[in-house]
């Protein structure tokens, strides 16, 4: 096991900048997820820390050492690909045993890693078959397995889910988990779907356009995300962002376009007059006679809670409620919004405005 420590890494292809200098220490142990739309670089820099593309500039070091230049087989990482990358006319065995071949590991060395890494992931009834013979389920652990008995320092995984269905995924990643919890080996996850970085990671590194928007343990990211992109990107469904300004008088208020507004005397002494945007995530808002009004545009109910969504001041926003509603498109009701819930970003930079005590 080993920790990993990225400095300044810049990526260039054909003249545009793909990495932006990319900061950060992964402790020794740890598990973390590079999380990001489609396009923000995180499959990228996964393959530079793999030695499967080059740097253009800044540092990768692996355990201490700086491994720039070092060919992808001499950095002792494993990696499980999107695909598998099985070999097709091997059995499940030889392919958990190649690795170990081409290092001219010893036989009774390659038999007993197999034979263990078999049984951690449940494989040792399969050993004879050949990848078509498995399911994708089964596949993606002998990927696992062959990565195991290596016993790297570092394990990646480039987006290892995204080719199975919705029910086995969730079961993966249960096991992925438990795996890395079992291994203690330090793990680098790259994924798309927040939902498997929020459920698996100690930590995300959410990315977007080639830059780290924000860093922290997945509930951090949730309760006080750095920015508007960070917000909506984390969660779902996703927090909601209304427009509006705050007004100062008596009491300090957040009014809406069509004139309601909401005090927010309690969010703290930061806030000052002018347009922000108000975030609250959907499970945050509560039905009240005496709140806010809305509009119902569409009630969807999933039997142990209620999606609801409506429109306030011309713009859409989304509620789960706890409960089974008999609500009607088209009808008006009352909302509320704690301020200890809610979120403000500047209007225009789109940056948090933090909560300051009241003394």
């Amino acid at each position: 096991m080993a920790s990993l420590e990225l400095h300044g890494v810049i990526k260039d292809f054909a003249q545009q900048r793909i990495l932006k200098g990319i900061n950060f220490k992964i402790r020794d142990g740890e598990f973390l997820s590079l999380v990001g739309p489609s396009g923000c670089g995180k499959s990228t820099l996964l393959r530079m820390i793999a030695g499967l593309d080059t740097i253009s500039d800044g540092e990768i070091e692996i355990g201490g050492t700086v491994v720039n230049g070092l060919a992808a087989k001499d950095r002792d990482i494993a990696m499980v690909f999107q695909n598998y990358a099985l070999y097709p006319h091997m059995t499940v065995r030889e392919n958990m045993a190649f690795a170990l071949e081409m290092r001219g590991e010893s036989r009774a060395t390659i038999d007993e890693r197999v034979r263990e890494a078999s049984r951690i992931l449940g494989l040792e009834h399969l050993l004879e078959r050949l990848p078509r013979q498995l399911s994708g389920g089964q596949q993606q652990r002998v990927a696992m397995g062959r990565a195991i008995v290596r016993q790297p320092k570092v394990f990646l995984f480039d987006e290892p889910l995204s080719n199975l269905d919705a029910q086995l995924r969730v079961q993966m990643r249960t096991e992925i988990k438990d795996l890395h919890a079992r291994l203690g080996v330090t793990t680098i996850y790259v994924t798309h779907d927040q939902i498997e970085a929020m459920t698996m990671a100690d930590r995300i590194v959410l990315m977007r356009q080639g830059l780290v928007e924000q860093i922290g343990p997945p509930l951090e990211l949730y309760d006080r995300p750095n920015n508007t992109f960070v917000a909506t990107f984390i969660g779902s469904p996703s927090m909601n962002l209304l427009d509006g300004e705050i007004v100062c008088d008596d009491v300090t208020r957040f009014k809406f376009a069509d004139g309601q507004a909401l005090d927010i005397s309690g969010y703290g002494t930061g806030v000052k007059a002018g347009a922000v945007r108000l975030g609250i995530r959907p499970e945050h808002i509560a039905i009240d006679g005496n709140g806010i009004k809305a509009r119902a545009i569409v009630v969807e109910p999933t039997g142990s809670e209620t999606h609801v969504t409506v429109e306030l001041a011309g713009q859409r926003l989304a509620l789960i409620v706890k409960d089974r509603l008999s609500i009607s498109r088209g009808e008006e009701i009352g909302l509320s919004m704690p301020v200890s819930r809610c979120h403000l970003f500047d209007a225009g930079t789109q940056a948090r405005i933090d909560r300051q005590p009241i003394h």
